[in-house]
């Protein structure tokens, strides 16, 4: 069972979810209606990437604190997949918006600057500054508020395994399904009052903590848990899944008005998570012989948005095109991004002289080279 734990889609799914929401957001921006462009994009808006993401994270990140629980190793990690790049791509923003003249025409300050810069290294990534509000549509990389959440989720597993003692087999899976249930209380009030309180800063700040979205999260944990389980119940049967996901989906959405998006119905985001993991391992060995370890969704995420608001800037706000030409960029410095920042970072984890390496790696690797 752990060779086939490893063995799976999760980087293809993950490409697929970053997309998702990449050709998402275009489209609105660029004024294009998937419906009417194609079958597949129409399709696309039934997998919400957010809340894929957010179940493919809570299954693999629960599995690696699982097998490594040092708490230093587990914060490098942590820190080596998030922070490079999400380090470049600030800056990159940031130089390019001087550059086209508008912090000077607008008289924005240093400190306005550098403000927003520390909120976008550290854990408010949401932080969105009048200054930038004239930019683009008004946000200059509003897709990062999901960054704001996910760190989140690292730093609260350390502490529900601890508390909870997830780590036991004895009743982890009864206990993780009290947590989703109770977690998803704060997922559903979110979405049942935000047309009453959505302009709240309070509610606006309660939106971007772990509480209404850590049920997601969990529901990743509870597969892993319990994985020979949903390995014989789903795998190899993808097609299967999906059929019967987007029939009902269409049916519920439809007739029923069940959200999605972002807001997918609980019941229905039930259905969705376990027609991923069968997507998964269906054919497991597909995505590595597509991208050979190659992962460019991070990158796709975390430099859409800026790019759309650059051509916003100048003008190019219309048509599918543009959306084209956005898409293609975004592709482009996500394949830059991993051949020259995350892919090296990536190897630090393992890296012999790498000092946050901890003292029992050091002394293995020191062993494996005598």
């Amino acid at each position: 069972m752990k060779d086939k734990f490893r063995v799976n889609n999760f980087d293809l799914l993950r490409l697929l979810a970053a997309l998702q929401v990449a050709i998402y957001h275009t489209s609105h921006q660029f004024n294009v209606d998937p419906e009417k462009t194609s079958i597949f994009l129409a399709l696309s808006n039934y997998f919400p990437g957010v809340p894929i993401f957010f179940f493919v994270s809570g299954y693999l990140i629960s599995k690696s604190f699982e097998n490594n629980s040092n708490l230093t190793d587990y914060i490098q990690n942590r820190a080596l997949r998030i922070f490079p790049a999400l380090i470049v791509v600030t800056l990159v923003s940031i130089i390019g918006v001087y550059l086209t003249g508008y912090l000077t025409a607008n008289n924005v300050g240093v400190g306005n600057v550098i403000a927003w810069v520390i909120g976008q290294l550290t854990i408010t990534q949401f932080y969105n500054p009048d200054f930038l509000r004239g930019f683009g549509f008004g946000a200059l990389n509003a897709s990062l508020w999901t960054v704001t959440v996910e760190l989140q989720f690292y730093i609260v597993i350390p502490i529900i395994y601890a508390i909870f003692g997830l780590a036991k087999p004895e009743n982890a899976s009864k206990k993780i399904i009290g947590l989703i249930g109770f977690f998803m209380l704060f997922f559903i009030a979110r979405f049942y009052y935000v047309e009453q309180y959505g302009q709240n800063v309070l509610f606006k700040l309660a939106s971007v903590t772990f509480l209404p979205w850590f049920f997601m999260f969990l529901l990743g944990v509870l597969f892993q848990k319990n994985f020979a389980f949903f390995y014989r119940l789903l795998a190899g049967k993808a097609i299967y899944m999906i059929v019967i996901y987007l029939v009902t989906s269409y049916l519920t959405v439809t007739y029923w008005g069940w959200t999605m998006s972002n807001g997918i119905n609980p019941l229905l985001y039930c259905l969705l998570v376990a027609t991923i993991f069968s997507c998964a391992y269906t054919l497991p060995t597909l995505s590595h012989k597509l991208f050979r370890g190659n992962d460019i969704s991070y990158g796709i995420y975390i430099y859409h948005m800026p790019v759309v608001n650059f051509l916003l800037y100048y003008g190019y706000n219309n048509g599918i095109l543009i959306q084209m030409i956005a898409m293609l960029i975004c592709i482009a410095l996500a394949i830059t991004s991993w051949v020259l920042i995350e892919k090296p970072a990536i190897k630090l984890k393992k890296h012999p002289f790498n000092p946050f390496n901890s003292t029992t790696q050091r002394k293995k690797h020191a062993e494996q080279t005598q």
